[in-house]
């Protein structure tokens, strides 16, 4: 299966991979599955580092090298994706999520997140990561 992480997954797996579900782990794990970090997940966290907010800081290019020595594939954002996110209905606001969710879309893949407001979109393909 293909999955795409949610950027607070990506973040998790950085720095408290205890948060994971015991079912999110072993997908992370399994090399039968392919797992997908999105370019939005990086520049969400460069943002957030930048902003400084809550004592947020991240070395992205670490984290990069991190996720593919991991086995995980990034995913880029390119124009093919716009189409969605102008016609996703308003029940996420934030940019980064809005461009995640087209991007699963799209490309038919299985989100994994905590987030509630991302699983009510119709035609996505989600994991919840109940921990």
């Amino acid at each position: 299966m293909k999955y795409l992480l949610d950027t607070h997954i990506v973040i998790w797996l950085a720095r408290e991979p205890n948060k994971l579900s015991k079912t999110v782990a072993e997908i992370l794990e399994n090399p039968e599955n392919t797992v997908y970090f999105s370019t939005v997940n990086l520049w969400e966290i460069a943002i957030k580092t930048n902003l400084k907010k809550d004592n947020f800081s991240f070395d992205t290019a670490k984290l990069y090298r991190q996720l593919l020595a991991n086995g995980f594939l990034e995913l880029p954002i390119n124009h093919k994706y716009t189409k969605i996110v102008e016609n996703l209905p308003i029940i996420h606001r934030d940019p980064f999520d809005r461009m995640l969710i087209a991007q699963s879309i799209t490309d038919d893949l299985c989100l994994i997140t905590n987030d509630d407001k991302i699983i009510q979109y119709q035609g996505l393909k989600f994991l919840v990561n109940d921990h």
